[in-house]
């Protein structure tokens, strides 16, 4: 491993203090945004909870695999910073630059092996992750939205990201999953967090 303890908590801390664009174009404050290692935190845990829902569920699953991608699939953005999607979409190569950087952060090979694993979707642990990571976004403009921010363009977005997601798993895993997943989806699910931000 090239990286040393040293810059492992740089890439943390660098994170930790990056807040993401999304939020910012948005107009939410820079102490109020969420950063890229809080946005790490949340999928890391909605990772946990739905990798363990389809083990539960008796399906072949790697959990450590999906937690150890879910706390390393934004550690490149310590390098390159949050990018919006929409300087994203006009790089045609954008995944492999990813890879790329995430490389040059001098993580073991195992570690370089499940990002791109995670970034191209090539398992289902990576499937997972992704949807996980597409979730906290979603959950995070649902909790914008409710403070008043104009999130709505990126909740249906999401919406439908996370759906195109769920119709691509495996049925199996999908239906381990559908307790979770649906009622978030609901049309009330912003709603839901007011009155459980407020009651």
């Amino acid at each position: 491993m090239n990286s040393s303890l040293a810059d492992i908590i740089n890439v943390v801390d660098t994170l930790l203090n990056t807040p993401r664009i999304g939020w910012i174009q948005r107009g939410v404050s820079g102490g109020t945004a969420e950063t890229v290692g809080d946005h790490t935190l949340l999928t890391s845990y909605l990772a946990l909870i739905i990798c363990n829902s389809v083990k539960g569920a008796g399906i072949n699953l790697d959990l450590g695999k999906c937690i150890i991608m879910a706390l390393i699939h934004d550690a490149h953005e310590a390098l390159m910073g949050n990018v919006g999607n929409n300087v994203r979409s006009m790089i045609s190569n954008w995944r492999d630059l990813e890879v790329q950087v995430f490389r040059s952060l001098g993580f073991p090979d195992y570690l370089n092996d499940y990002f791109r694993e995670y970034r191209y979707e090539s398992s289902v642990e990576g499937k997972v992750v992704n949807l996980a990571d597409k979730l906290a976004t979603y959950m995070r403009a649902c909790f914008y939205s409710m403070i008043g921010y104009d999130t709505s363009e990126l909740i249906n977005n999401y919406k439908e990201l996370i759906s195109k997601i769920m119709s691509e798993l495996p049925p199996e895993i999908t239906r381990a999953i559908q307790g979770i997943i649906t009622p978030l989806l609901s049309e009330d699910y912003c709603l839901n967090i007011r009155r459980v931000r407020h009651d």
